[in-house]
């Protein structure tokens, strides 16, 4: 008798299914559209990276390696910024003065000569350091949006952040062919425990 209901044997299994398929598909779209309400009162800061970093032990600064967001990755300075970036990190790294003063401005380094650079990098380890993105700026020059963390004794950490571990988020000028990194403003990088 239940299956003459719609005139066919087997329609009340179907006019269910119908109705499963349509309420799933109400939820989805009711979910989409908290989603899409939520997203648009918020703000997302850089682009999605060519890969995400592995997460990152308590202790560390993570791998070495500087990687690009794939909005970093679509600007035509790119890969010289990802270099430049890259070389002025193995040098604070190996506490290697003389390739760090080779990819920053030379005013950069007539400001810290040396031995003040050499005891401002004793115990830091940079790691974690990703491009999120590279704007044009006056000048034939470009910003790049760099975040990375550092490790350190906190003897040596600044002033303000005396812990063993910092995550850095600022703007770095490049300028000049080939880039050099620039000095940048005041309040260009700001760092918090992590």
């Amino acid at each position: 008798m239940s299956g003459e209901t719609f005139g066919r044997p087997g329609a009340p299994f179907r006019a269910r299914r119908a109705i499963l398929v349509a309420v799933v598909l109400v939820v989805v779209l009711v979910g989409g559209g908290i989603g899409a309400a939520v997203a648009r009162n918020r703000t997302f800061e850089g682009s999605a990276p060519l890969y995400s970093p592995p997460v990152v032990a308590g202790s560390t600064a993570g791998p070495t390696e500087v990687t690009l967001s794939l909005d970093a990755l679509a600007h035509p300075e790119a890969e010289a910024v990802r270099g430049r970036l890259q070389s002025y990190f193995d040098a604070i790294n190996a506490k290697d003065y003389r390739r760090w003063a080779d990819v920053v401005v030379p005013e950069r380094a007539v400001q810290q000569p040396e031995e003040a650079w050499q005891e401002g990098v004793r115990t830091t380890v940079d790691g974690s350091i990703r491009v999120d993105r590279i704007d044009d700026y006056p000048g034939d020059a470009v910003l790049a949006l760099v975040r990375f963390v550092s490790t350190q004794d906190p003897a040596d950490a600044p002033d303000a952040l005396r812990t063993g571990r910092i995550c850095w988020r600022g703007t770095l000028p490049l300028t000049g062919t080939p880039l050099r990194i620039d000095t940048g403003s005041a309040g260009s990088l700001v760092g918090a425990p992590c």
